[in-house]
């Protein structure tokens, strides 16, 4: 049987994808005239907007706004680079009040949604995990040493969660001094959302937004629906599936962001807060849903749960389309996906198909 990339150490990686680039380009795609591509920088990382039919003034405009707003978007949440959140972040270590932000309020709100929903398996108050591990960096694989075993245990006994911050009178508090915020699990969902907006607003009405793995789309793809590949973890396409407007397709794996340790395994970003150790079990995950930031954070939450948490994560996130891959090249997913998704290959079903309901529409969240 073949294996996928593990997130623990064993096995060895697969090759990671090309980066996008990285400059601000604007100009005709190769596929015909009448396709255009952007790129600019989204949520800390690059984006591609495919636009279909659009005016090229307006495309670029739009372009030229959402650089803008994600520029002061990325300030106010980055955590890592100088920004409002390592403020507030240097503000809790120090047992002190700090003033919040919209931008921040919003991300809070709806990240307490997601960690109540989880059970705390996404939870942004693990920031100072990610630090520990290293991967609160711009380039991998990583090749440092891992996080010792003492400092992991330290962490955990500390054990930091977003019920221990709270708003009051414009400013955040930690009761938890180790409490350290990132919201990187649903940050490229929030940039999507704002980018969609910014399109429609200039007048782009067919466009496909590219976030590496992760796909929004606008209208259609000159008459037919915009079609989104899956990467697949064993190398390949997985499959693909047709998007309509407005819908989302969001995935998390240890295909890129990953450390190599020195036996040559993969130990993945995607970190569990339940044993301060990378994610164990799922190779990938995928979400379809009309809200970007759903997909984003169910996606997440779907690969830190692991083979075990889908039907219950499934349940209590509302999610109608989602589908796994495991380390074992075991198939999970459930029937409105299915009936969605256009298998290349087929993995090794783990069980009968989750009945999660009939479409793939998000639950309406704050």
């Amino acid at each position: 049987m073949r294996r996928a990339a593990p997130t623990s150490d064993r096995g060895v990686p697969a090759p990671a994808a090309g980066a996008l680039a990285l400059a601000l380009l604007l100009g005709a795609c190769a596929r015909d005239g009448g396709l255009q591509e952007a790129s600019l920088p989204l949520a800390g990382a690059d984006a591609v907007v495919q636009a279909r039919d659009a005016d090229p003034a307006k495309l670029q405009a739009a372009i030229a706004e959402a650089t803008t707003a994600s520029a002061a978007a990325t300030a106010e949440w980055h955590a890592w680079r100088p920004s409002t959140l390592v403020d507030i972040n240097n503000a809790f270590r120090r047992g002190q009040s700090v003033p919040s932000t919209p931008t921040i309020e919003r991300l809070l709100a709806r990240s307490r949604t997601f960690a109540t929903a989880s059970g705390g398996l996404l939870d942004p108050a693990i920031g100072g995990l990610v630090d520990l591990w290293g991967f609160h960096a711009d380039r991998f694989p990583l090749t440092t040493p891992p996080p010792t075993k003492a400092s992991i245990d330290a962490w955990l006994a500390a054990r930091p969660r977003l019920e221990q911050v709270t708003l009051a009178g414009g400013k955040l508090t930690s009761s938890n001094p180790s409490v350290q915020l990132d919201f990187n699990s649903i940050v490229e969902g929030e940039g999507a959302l704002a980018l969609a907006a910014t399109l429609r607003r200039h007048g782009v009405r067919d466009a496909r937004l590219v976030l590496g793995g992760d796909q929004l789309a606008l209208g259609d793809d000159g008459g037919r629906p915009w079609r989104v590949p899956l990467r697949d973890p064993y190398g390949g396409e997985l499959g693909s599936v047709e998007l309509a407007d407005g819908e989302a397709f969001f995935t998390s794996g240890n295909y890129d962001k990953f450390r190599t340790s020195t036996s040559g395994g993969r130990w993945g970003h995607v970190l569990d807060p339940r044993t301060g150790m990378p994610a164990r079990g799922a190779a990938a995950t995928a979400v379809l849903s009309d809200d970007p930031v759903h997909a984003d954070a169910a996606s997440t939450a779907l690969m830190v749960g692991g083979p075990a948490a889908f039907k219950r994560l499934v349940a209590d996130l509302d999610i109608g389309c989602a589908l796994m891959v495991t380390e074992e090249n075991e198939l999970l997913i459930t029937r409105a996906m299915r009936a969605r998704f256009t298998f290349a290959r087929n993995p090794i079903p783990l069980g009968p198909d989750v009945d999660a309901g009939g479409d793939c529409r998000a639950p309406k969240l704050p």
